[in-house]
């Protein structure tokens, strides 16, 4: 791209904008969306990669107030994820498969067939072992009722199942009553997931000993997901008329949230930690999940600030995006699923960040690295890999990054399509 015509660039960024949107109508089922097509490995409803993919291409939107034809299709993409998962929000108590009352789905697979191999706590093809779902879909609910054209009349179909998922952030998002949102799976037989957020690898997160930290764990991201969901939902409830005692409750909890994120804080790295242990000792890693904190505008300055310019320092930016993991991290492994590629989606979300945070032109740089990763695939891939020179013994870099297939990953990503309408439309948006 560096080198088009204007008008040859801004043809090729309304190109990705319609590939964006064919791959996700090909991933659309009578279930909802799935979040990777038949090939790949999760070719089933996600809740989590639904919401993301539904918040990514609301931003797209929001940056091109004149295209009614996109508002439109996303308006109605949006509407169908949210309505998939209103149809399999939890009703029960259930550990087994971790299920409760309200909460968001983490995995639905409709056919027996297609389960996944091994013993998996799957309940009639449920499986709710997702703390950050019930925070998105509140926060996505939230955005299409100030967005969307027809958002209101939606979210006011769907208001039983808002409200349920209010009732779960606040009866069981803090297991332990100090004010922090916390993971603690339930299964009894230790089956699924330890890490019930987007890393959720079981060796996404380790102490410098090499061993996971045991639960509950306070990830950062989950701090600022649940700040933004009860921040975003108080217009919602005062136009539904809510009781007063509820609305200082989300006050209280938001407060209570914002004193606890200092707790997270890296003084030498001056960015939050990725995560606390149930000590509530920071557990030094730097990693990108501070960047969804600055997406959800949870933190105040100077530490806004200071977050922004660490994700950008070369030990996490390479030249197709940021890293999960800092490579200067006692984890690090950029082979690893979790610990050290780069993610579009995750990129997307911080890109959006920076671009509401006005730092338009890191925004833009980390959307253009993306882009030409991406079109390098040829695909919305899940992930890939950034290998450092020193991991090269030939040939030679000359000190370059080399840009690495990971060879898991799934070829066709639903989230990873709605990045690069997130990306290219941030292009758009800056040429005019």
């Amino acid at each position: 791209m560096k080198f088009m015509h204007e008008s040859e660039q801004t043809a090729l960024l309304v190109r990705w904008l319609e590939r964006g949107r064919a791959w996700l109508d090909e991933l659309q089922t009578p279930t909802g969306l799935h979040a990777s097509s038949a090939a790949d490995h999760y070719h089933a409803l996600f809740g989590r990669d639904t919401l993301w993919s539904v918040l990514l291409v609301l931003e797209a939107a929001r940056l091109r107030p004149t295209d009614r034809v996109l508002a439109s299709w996303v308006g109605e993409f949006s509407a169908r994820g949210l309505r998939a998962l209103a149809a399999t929000q939890g009703t029960s108590e259930r550990d087994e498969n971790e299920e409760q009352p309200g909460k968001i789905i983490h995995e639905y697979w409709p056919e027996p067939r297609r389960w996944p191999e091994g013993e998996w706590p799957l309940w009639e093809g449920r499986y709710y072992g997702s703390v950050d779902a019930t925070y998105l879909f509140l926060i996505a609910a939230a955005t299409v009722w100030q967005q969307v054209e027809g958002g209101r009349q939606l979210v006011e179909q769907l208001w039983p199942h808002v409200l349920a998922a209010l009732d779960w952030a606040l009866k069981y998002g803090d297991v332990d009553n100090d004010g922090l949102i916390e993971v603690m799976p339930r299964q009894p037989r230790g089956l699924g997931l330890r890490n019930q957020v987007w890393k959720d690898s079981n060796d996404a997160l380790l102490l410098e000993d090499g061993a996971p930290p045991k639960p509950p764990v306070a990830w950062i991201e989950l701090q600022g997901y649940a700040l933004a969901a009860f921040r975003e939902m108080r217009p919602l409830l005062q136009a539904a008329g809510a009781e007063a005692a509820l609305l200082r409750e989300l006050e209280e909890r938001i407060e209570r949230l914002r004193k606890g994120l200092p707790r997270f804080w890296l003084p030498r790295e001056h960015c939050p930690a990725m995560a606390l242990s149930p000590e509530k000792q920071a557990i030094p890693l730097v990693a990108s999940n501070m960047g969804h904190l600055l997406w959800c505008a949870a933190l105040e300055e100077p530490y806004a600030s200071q977050t922004a310019e660490r994700l950008l320092q070369p030990d996490l930016l390479t030249p197709w995006g940021i890293r999960t993991l800092s490579r200067t991290s006692y984890a690090f492994d950029p082979y690893s699923y979790h610990r050290g590629t780069v993610w579009p989606f995750d990129n997307a979300i911080i890109a959006s960040a920076l671009w509401r945070m006005g730092r338009r032109r890191q925004a833009l740089m980390i959307s253009r690295r993306l882009l030409e990763a991406l079109a390098l695939f040829d695909s919305p891939v899940e992930l890939y890999c950034v290998l450092p020179p020193e991991w090269i013994l030939t040939p030679t870099t000359g000190g370059a990054e080399v840009l690495a297939v990971y060879t898991r990953a799934c070829k066709v990503q639903a989230w990873t399509a709605a990045a690069l309408m997130l990306a290219a439309s941030q292009l758009l948006a800056e040429a005019g």
